[in-house]
């Protein structure tokens, strides 16, 4: 096959690869990827998570054996000595052990999913807060090449003042827009400098470095019903709530199986002057008084849970289908403006004009403060865009 056809083919590829692969990365990979390993929160909270996994297990499925041993002497004495010895055993019904047994997994697995929320929540905050440092950084950026245009602008109507080519009031109004624009960039810098060690707190890393500039790409894909469908039940919450239902539901059955008697099994041996009997024992005990009114109140628990997680399923899908919806317009309206920007962007005939004098210093500031305006808005937009696509796929991380 020819090379330069094999060339394109692989270049076709890779275009078309390269944005399913972007889309199904998290935005800010190797911040999280740090993160994980700095966050003194998250840290702490994964030993927290193994020492409530390991409490879920403390304590034996078997009650204790029971050892009891008894000796008695006789009066009068002709009698002789007697002693006794029972040594047994309980056990619970094999479906409550099992029920015990499911139960304490589900408890488990309730520590790793307390964990894995807050990884989430960490996790989006710190996407949010990248999301943060691109945009000051670059309406830092934005002020700052105004910055550059204002300080030439005041000083050609420095000269002109000078010169006496223009009045005191458009001298003034040059001076005021420099340091207009000047008081906006410096505002940009310190809220970019303020994130900026918000994040280096999450990381605990004082000296941490976060230099992107640019939002990922944000892309339409499928419908919302079949977006949500794939990734409901991977969400924390709805995940919490599922595995609260299960151990309602759990301890439930768990309370009516409880109803069951217990079999005691032992070893008994009793001595009576000169004569020794030993042998086998088996008892019940009946939980008559124990278990009163516990399976009602298992039942009420777990219609509390079925209530929560449909109430919750409910909410989530709503708020979701919300922003998936402005999701997708955001996406469209800012191609749209991205569009027409780079087509009628217009300040470079506007600075020729004013220096030819064919438009006043007025007209100028009010033209050229529109297309900065627009260009605000273009980043305005994206923030916008990429705060709503981290939460639609913080269940993700």
């Amino acid at each position: 096959m020819n090379k330069s056809l094999i060339t394109f083919i692989l270049i076709c590829f890779y275009v078309l690869l390269c944005p399913l692969l972007a889309e199904g990365q998290p935005h800010y990979a190797q911040v999280l990827k740090d993160l994980e390993t700095k966050n003194p929160t998250l840290l702490a909270a994964a030993k927290r998570a193994q020492a409530q996994k390991a409490a879920a297990h403390v304590g034996l499925l078997l009650d204790d054996p029971s050892v009891e041993a008894a000796y008695y002497w006789g009066d009068p004495s002709e009698n002789g000595i007697r002693w006794d010895l029972r040594v047994s055993q309980s056990f619970e019904m094999p479906s409550v052990m099992v029920r015990r047994a499911r139960l304490r997994d589900l408890q488990e697995n309730a520590a790793e999913i307390d964990y894995q929320s807050l990884r989430v929540a960490t996790m989006l905050e710190t996407q949010q807060i990248c999301a943060d440092i691109i945009y000051y950084w670059n309406m830092a950026y934005i002020y700052d090449r105004r910055c550059t245009a204002a300080i030439k602008l005041a000083q050609l109507y420095r000269r002109r003042f000078e010169m006496g080519e223009c009045s005191i009031l458009e001298y003034n109004r040059a001076q005021m827009n420099m340091a207009d624009v000047q008081n906006k960039a410096a505002r940009a810098i310190m809220e970019a400098d303020h994130v900026m060690a918000d994040l280096r707190q999450l990381m605990g890393d004082e000296n941490y470095n976060f230099t992107q500039m640019e939002y990922d790409t944000v892309m339409g894909g499928l419908p919302f019903e079949d977006w949500y469908e794939q990734l409901e039940m991977r969400n924390p919450e709805l995940q919490q709530l599922n595995n609260q239902l299960a151990i309602s539901q759990q301890k439930e059955q768990l309370s009516r199986a409880s109803w069951l008697p217990k079999v005691d099994v032992g070893y008994a041996a009793e001595n009576v002057v000169g004569s020794t009997w030993r042998g086998a024992t088996v008892g019940l005990k009946l939980p008559l008084w124990s278990q009163q009114r516990t399976v009602r109140a298992a039942k009420l628990q777990t219609a509390a849970s079925q209530d929560a997680l449909a109430a919750k399923r409910f909410e989530r899908f709503n708020k979701l289908r919300c922003l998936f919806h402005r999701q997708q317009a955001l996406i469209l309206n800012l191609n749209n403006l991205k569009s027409a920007y780079r087509q009628n962007n217009s300040i470079a005939l506007l600075d020729k004009a004013l220096e030819a004098g064919e438009i006043n210093l007025e007209q100028y500031l009010q033209q050229v403060n529109y297309y900065y305006d627009i260009e605000i808005e273009i980043w305005d937009t994206a923030y916008q865009l990429e705060q709503i696509h981290l939460l639609l796929y913080s269940i993700e991380l």
